[in-house]
Order: C-alpha cells, then sequence, then structure tokens
C-alpha cells in the first residue's frame, strides 16, 4: 500500500464566488484514495492564495515531506490550479518534489510526467489558471481606468484623506483631521524658505504622524487640489483630470510648490552604453569552461576581421560569431511548434476551459431571462415612481433584481474572458510557429527580449548545441515533442501524434502513446 499526503486549497475570493470548499475537495480525495488503495498520512487545508509557494500550509507541508520523505509516495489534490497558478515556480516546486522521490499529481487532471507529451500538458493545465489571473487583474484595471477618468479616486487614501463613499454608494475621498497639517505643509513649502524636512519636523511637532519618504510624495500629489492622476497604459498617455473629491489646497499653490522642488531638483544624466547589434547573445552566454559570461569584440587578422565571443583571461575560451549564429539559429528551429500540434493545443484549451466553466455558450434561454429582468425593474421603477408602491418595498425588490441581473452579466463576462484566453494562446502559439523569422526580423531590443523569454538565467553551448538544462521547462517540452515527432516521421508517414489522447480520465497511469 502506497502513503500519500493530501493538499486542499481555496483563497477566500474563490470559495465566496466560486462555490469551491476545502471538505467538498477533501472528501473527493479521501474517496479515490479509499478505492485506489492508498494510506493516507496527513492532510493539509490552505485558505490562501495559489499566486506563490509562500503559503503558510503549503510550507509545512513541504517541511513535513522533507522530514518524511522515506514514507511518502505521492502528494496529490483535485486539479493542478490548487497546487499553484504560476508557471514558471510550478516547474521548480515539482522538481523539488521529484528529488524527495514524492509524485505530484491531481486525481481529475492526472499526468504521467515521464512522457514529454504528458508534459506540455501540464504547461496547459498550470497555464490556464495563471492566465484568467492576468484577466481577472486586466479587468480590475479597466474599471479603476475607468473610475479615474470619471474623477472618481479608488485606490487607498492618502494623508490627509479618508475612503467615504456618495449617495451612490461608490467611492469618495473625504477630508479627514490631516487635512489642516497637509494645507500648511504646502504653505511652508511655498515661502521658499523651508526645505522638505524642516517642514516635516514643523509638522511632526504639530502632532503629524508620517516619515519623510511620505512627505516627499505628498508634495507631488495632484489629489490635493483636487486633480486624480491617471498613468500611461499601452497607447494612452499619463494625464491628470479634475477630481469630484473636495480639495485641500488651490491648484494655484500646488503649482507653486512645484516649480520650488523642481528648482531645487539636482538632475543627473547618465549615458548608457547601446548593444552592439551584432551581439544580442552578450550577457545571456556564458562560459562552459568558468561560468563566466562571455563578452564579445571583433580583432583584425591579416586579411579580414575576425569577431568572437569569448571569455576573458586566464580562461581565454571563444566562439566564432558565424558558429554561434548558426548554432542558435538551429535552436530556433528546434522550438518552432509544428501546424499539427498548434491546432491540437489550442483544442486541448478550450476543452479544459470548458470544463472548468461548466459551459461553452449561453444560449437563448440566458438571453432571455436578461431581458426580463431588465424589464422588470423598468416596470419597479414605474410603479415607484407613480405611487403605486413605497420607498422600502422599491429598495427590496430593487436590490434582489439588481443581484440577479449582475450574476447573469457576470456569466457573459466570464465567457467573454475564456474567449479572450482563448485568442492569448492562438496568438502566442502563432508567435512560437514563426518564433525564429521573428528574431530575424527583429532590432536588437526585440532580439533580446526573445532571448529573455526562453531562458530563465544565462545558457550555454554544449556540443555545437544550446544546453536544454537551460531552458524555460516549456520550450524544452515543445523541444522533446519535436524530437519525438520526427522519429516518428521516420518510423512511418502514416501515423500521427495525438496529444489529445494522452491524458487519461482516471487514475494516474495515463494511455500509453504509440507512434
Amino acid at each position: 500500500m502506497k502513503n500519500v499526503i493530501l493538499y486542499v486549497r481555496v483563497s477566500t475570493d474563490e470559495q465566496a464566488g466560486r462555490g469551491y470548499s476545502l471538505r467538498d475537495q477533501e472528501q473527493k480525495l479521501l474517496t479515490y484514495c479509499e478505492s485506489n488503495n492508498l494510506n493516507v498520512l496527513h492532510i493539509f487545508r490552505e485558505d490562501f492564495s495559489a499566486k506563490t509557494f509562500q503559503r503558510p500550509e503549503f510550507k509545512k507541508l513541504l517541511e513535513y515531506c522533507k522530514k518524511n520523505k522515506k514514507d511518502i509516495h505521492q502528494m496529490i489534490f483535485i486539479k493542478w490550479d490548487r497546487f499553484s497558478r504560476n508557471t514558471a515556480e510550478s516547474y521548480q516546486m515539482i522538481g523539488v518534489f521529484n528529488q524527495l522521490s514524492i509524485q505530484v499529481n491531481a486525481i481529475e487532471q492526472p499526468l504521467d510526467l515521464t512522457v514529454p507529451e504528458q508534459g506540455l500538458m501540464l504547461a496547459v493545465y498550470l497555464s490556464i489558471p495563471e492566465v484568467e489571473n492576468q484577466r481577472r487583474s486586466l479587468n480590475v484595471i479597466s474599471g479603476m481606468r475607468r473610475a479615474f477618468k470619471e474623477g472618481r479616486y479608488v485606490g487607498n487614501s492618502p494623508k490627509g484623506y479618508s475612503n467615504g463613499i456618495d449617495s451612490s454608494k461608490k467611492p469618495l475621498l473625504v477630508p479627514n483631521g490631516d487635512a489642516k497639517h497637509i494645507q500648511e505643509g504646502f504653505e511652508l513649502m511655498s515661502t521658499g524658505i523651508y526645505n522638505q524636512k524642516e517642514v516635516f519636523n514643523k509638522l511632526k511637532a504639530k502632532g503629524f504622524k508620517s516619515s519623510m519618504t511620505a512627505i516627499a510624495s505628498i508634495f507631488r500629489n495632484h489629489l490635493y487640489y483636487g486633480g486624480v492622476f491617471i498613468k500611461g497604459y499601452k497607447d494612452e498617455e499619463e494625464t491628470v483630470v479634475d477630481g469630484i473629491h473636495e480639495p485641500i489646497i488651490t491648484k494655484k499653490l500646488f503649482l507653486k510648490v512645484q516649480d520650488i522642488l523642481n528648482n531645487r531638483c539636482k538632475k543627473y544624466h547618465t549615458a548608457h552604453k547601446k548593444i552592439n547589434e551584432k551581439f544580442p547573445l552578450k550577457g545571456f552566454l556564458i562560459c562552459p569552461a568558468c561560468s563566466t559570461p562571455l563578452t564579445a569584440s571583433s580583432s583584425k587578422g591579416r586579411s579580414k576581421h575576425y569577431t568572437y565571443y569569448h571569455c576573458i583571461s586566464p580562461c581565454n575560451q571563444r566562439y566564432r560569431l558565424e558558429d554561434v549564429n548558426l548554432w542558435f539559429a538551429d535552436f530556433l528551429q528546434s522550438i518552432t511548434i509544428e501546424k499539427p500540434f498548434q491546432k491540437i493545443l489550442v483544442e486541448m484549451i478550450k476543452d479544459q476551459l470548458v470544463k472548468q466553466s461548466g459551459k461553452e455558450a449561453l444560449g437563448p434561454k440566458h438571453y432571455e431571462k436578461v431581458k426580463s429582468i431588465e424589464d422588470k425593474l423598468v416596470r419597479l421603477q414605474d410603479l415607484y415612481v407613480e405611487g403605486n408602491i413605497d420607498k422600502s418595498e422599491y429598495k427590496i425588490a430593487k436590490e434582489r433584481y439588481d443581484k440577479i441581473h449582475q450574476e447573469l452579466k457576470s456569466n457573459e463576462v466570464e465567457l467573454e474572458d475564456k474567449k479572450r484566453i482563448i485568442e492569448i494562446y492562438e496568438n502566442v502559439l502563432m508567435k512560437l510557429k514563426s518564433i525564429e523569422y521573428q528574431y530575424n526580423e527583429s532590432d536588437i531590443e526585440g532580439k533580446r527580449r526573445i532571448i529573455g523569454s526562453i531562458f530563465p538565467k544565462k545558457f550555454q553551448f554544449e556540443n555545437k548545441k544550446v544546453r536544454t538544462a537551460d531552458l524555460n521547462p516549456l520550450f524544452l517540452r515543445i523541444t522533446s515533442i519535436n524530437s519525438l515527432s520526427q522519429r516518428a516521421k521516420k518510423r512511418t508517414n502514416s501515423k500521427k501524434l495525438n496529444l489529445s489522447g494522452m491524458v487519461g480520465d482516471e487514475g494516474f497511469e495515463p494511455p500509453t502513446p504509440s507512434v
């Protein structure tokens, strides 16, 4: 009988908004263990976000595994998004468990990680929740920027203000007891007699609690004269709009203080050395002999110039530029996803998103219900205006219909998000299809961004090839599958690799791939 530990996790927002339950996860895992004759040594229950592995209960789990590694065969959980929502950190943590000889797996998304194709499935399982997190974050950013553009500040209140609400129950900054200190601070700075430290000490003596770091940002904050600063984002330039909150100082006073601060600032300009376009790999490529970063230079021979990536004395390891470019071009070809695999991966991703959401599309009944609720809200408002219902009845009914309407519309937003996620994957896979072309057509900065995305750290050549140990795990899986595909083509031209058929529905032993 194998010994296992169980890990169940839920974050507060997931439990409230998606119906996850620690008890439900635990019961499914216990039932699975009973059916498969597995002995449960310990259950770890987590109520924490999976963005990183810096979770209290997971740290205890890891410590427990290190102390009892000889007794533990497997660590299991429901789905891979319970394990982590960070792809890069997940691979590193799986490596830690591999070193402890403990198998990590999900009972509803079982994988055999010794099979290269299954490793690519793992990348799909891990990256979908990470992309969902990023999409949710973009939605929050979009909502906040929309509020800012309307003049409504929705961040943490700065000194001198408290977070309040207006008549429509929307966030609104309200001046508090520190407002008088803020006003006095600006007035003192505007005289030009005092510096920021002297102003801070004067305010501190009168009971103002803050710090020198905070006081410096206070004197640059547009909120105090009634402005709302909006950072630049994508194609939108930064700007300042009129806020709807009550100002503490006048704009004239604010601008006067800015003039004084700017005149006192000493601007230092650092001349940054440009990277030679001939050497895009400089800083990424390391010496296999001494593990120091290789530099690059040209030297004049009898008849022409010779260019090398080379180490410094006393190592003196070197590679001809032409050889390095050739080896790197071969490598870029090896991480290009072939068209059949692109289609299969996209279908796998769609399938996973449908399984997670429980629906592929919203039918006519959904939109009929939305229209019905909206009509009821209109009729309800008419009844209230005409005096057929009183205010309390109107409020109760409106809140009920608003809640139903919000839930229905949130389903539409969630479905739209999943469509965007699929588009993101399709775009990324399309770029992987033409990564060698993109690299060759990019400028020096673009080339270095591509190199940085492929290699988590630095890399080196081994036997005239890029050493695979240095690769981003996803690209490593792609090279494995491409290699497997090439061997299959040599054996038979009729057989095709089918990734989607390599994942079992139950248990840890998936079907054996045939090539």
